[in-house]
Formats: C-alpha cells, sequence, structure tokens
C-alpha cells in the first residue's frame, strides 16, 4: 500500500471487530448485536454502501497493530515494524529534541498480570496526573542512572530519550495490550541480546519491585505495577503529516464492551468518518489482523464482512 507523500488519510483503530475463530463461541452474539446496532445508524447507512478494499496487513508479524502498521503506511515510513518511529514522532509534534546519538521511545505505566504462562498488560484505570508526577519521580532516578531522561506527555505516558534506545527493536504497547505476551519466553536468549535490551529487562526487574510497594498503590483499586516501552527508531525525513490516528474505540473494543463499542462506532461514523469522506480524505478502518480501505463505489461491505465473520470456513475475507 502506498499513499502520495501529503495525501490527507484517517486511520480508525479498533474499527473490525474480531474474526469468529478468534472468539470464544459465548462471545459472538454479543458482538452480533452491537453489529446489527451499528448498521441501523444514518451514517452507517451511507458508510455501508461503499467499497472496501482489503489491504496486505502482515498478519506473521506481531511487533506493532494492524492500526499502527496503516499509519506507518500512510506516514510513507519503509520501516521495520519494530523500529516504527512513534515516540521521534510525538517528541517532533511537540518541538522537543535530544543529543543526535540518543534514540526516542515511549515508556507507558501498565498493570501486568501472569495467567497460564501469559503476561497480559492493561493500562491503569483513571489515573490522575498527580499519580502519575508521583510513578515518574519514584522511576526517574533508576532511568537517569542508565542515562535514560524522561518527560512527562500524558497521564501514564512518558518520553524516554537515551543512547541505549538508539535503533532499539521494541513491540508496540497497542499489539501487548491486545494480545499479551508469552511470561517465560525471551525473543532472544540472553547471550544473544544487546547490551540495550539487557539493560531494559534488568530495568523492568527493577521498577516491578520499586512500584510492588510504592504508597501510591495503596490507593488503587488496580496497581500500577510495571512499564512497557515502545515507539523506537529513527524519524524518517518528509513523513506524511496528514495522518490521523482515531484510538476512540480502544477501551471497549479491549474490555468486550460490545455496546459502548457500538455506540462510539455510530459517532465516528457521523462526526469523523463520512466527513473525511466528503472532503476526499482516505479513511483505513483496522482490526485484529485486518486493515480496509473505504473507497468510492457502490457495495455493501458491512453485509459481506458480517457475513464472513460469521462464517468460519470464510472468517476475516473480503470480497
Amino acid at each position: 500500500m502506498t499513499f502520495p507523500r501529503s495525501a490527507p488519510v484517517d486511520v480508525i483503530a479498533y474499527a473490525l471487530w474480531p474474526t469468529a475463530p478468534q472468539l470464544p463461541a459465548k462471545d459472538v452474539n454479543p458482538w452480533q448485536a452491537a453489529l446489527h446496532a451499528v448498521e441501523q445508524q444514518p451514517a452507517m447507512q451511507q458508510l455501508a454502501r461503499l467499497q472496501a478494499v482489503k489491504l496486505a496487513y502482515p498478519t506473521d508479524d506481531s511487533s506493532c497493530s494492524s492500526h499502527e502498521w496503516a499509519c506507518a503506511q500512510a506516514l510513507g515510513w519503509q520501516l521495520p515494524n519494530d523500529l516504527l518511529p512513534f515516540a521521534a514522532l510525538a517528541a517532533h509534534e511537540h518541538q522537543l529534541t535530544c543529543p543526535p546519538d540518543h534514540g526516542w521511545a515511549f515508556v507507558d505505566l501498565v498493570h501486568a498480570e501472569f495467567n497460564q504462562g501469559q503476561m497480559f498488560y492493561s493500562l491503569p484505570a483513571s489515573l490522575t496526573a498527580s499519580e502519575s508526577d508521583g510513578f515518574l519521580q519514584a522511576m526517574q532516578t533508576y532511568f537517569e542512572e542508565d542515562r535514560i531522561h524522561l518527560q512527562t506527555l500524558a497521564a501514564g505516558r512518558y518520553l524516554a530519550h537515551g543512547m541505549g534506545l538508539k535503533n532499539l527493536p521494541s513491540v508496540s504497547l497497542a499489539q501487548v495490550l491486545q494480545d499479551g505476551t508469552h511470561a517465560l519466553a525471551e525473543s532472544q536468549p540472553l547471550a544473544a541480546q544487546s547490551p540495550a535490551q539487557r539493560l531494559l529487562r534488568r530495568l523492568q526487574n527493577e521498577m516491578q519491585m520499586l512500584l510492588y510497594t510504592h504508597p501510591l498503590n495503596e490507593q488503587r483499586q488496580q496497581t500500577v505495577n510495571s512499564f512497557w516501552l515502545s515507539g523506537t527508531g529513527d524519524l524518517p525525513a518528509g513523513s506524511n503529516s496528514h495522518v490521523k490516528l482515531h484510538t476512540g474505540l480502544q477501551t471497549s473494543f479491549l474490555a468486550q464492551d460490545t455496546q459502548a463499542w457500538a455506540a462510539q462506532w455510530a459517532r465516528l461514523a457521523e462526526e469523523i468518518i463520512w466527513p473525511a469522506l466528503q472532503q476526499n480524505r482516505s479513511v483505513l478502518l483496522c482490526g485484529p489482523q485486518r486493515v480496509v480501505q473505504l473507497q468510492a463505489g457502490k457495495s455493501n461491505w458491512m453485509q459481506a464482512l458480517k457475513h464472513r465473520f460469521f462464517t468460519p470456513s470464510l472468517s476475516g475475507m473480503l470480497p
């Protein structure tokens, strides 16, 4: 997939539902009801008559989510999926700088939970700016000892830069929030890991011990017990500045709150997707292992996707 360098593109994250093999049988009916609710909305009636073209998302690469891959394509990045420089892009947008031999990364506070050989991650609910600052103060000394500098980007999310982050491959936060990780499996044997990878693992272990007993966690229903580092890589020159990522469906999708997801989808259709198409912006809808582009033309992609979603032998396929 290629876009003109200045093409306006809207990327809608979590806009496509899970395919049937990814869902237990008991979870199919709520998604059916949610999709039916979405279809009844006036803006959706207009959108359903467009064509949807399936894009070649590399489903065998688990380093980034489908919407991050779609954004990278729209931005014009020809980069490995484990070096998509979203942190450097955020620093550029906020007019932040770092030494040329440093790399940028996101550091996100997370709640990590071990279950049957898997580590599952979630974003701490209702994290306040004050709590975020408190956790930052506790963590900062440890990071600075390793010459990694942190600054707040949003509550629970920090921008980090340091020499060890330069060209350090990473798995995106969106990907681990959706799928988790194998708790006992290393991507590489210890001897084959770079000094930066070993440093990161040590920092994670230190932060888990520090945060476990942090006073701020005593008042929280869901503890902050780890961090995830992602968004690494060098920002290419001349990235498309007309790409917008919309993540308003994330919380309801990850929680499988299908009613809230359907209501938010309807608002997106009316307030963002249909107006974008009227302004000749490209719209990419993203979901687990799928990306489709809405285009002018007579079709009913919603019905086609529904049919294939609820037909196991054809699930996940498009016309």
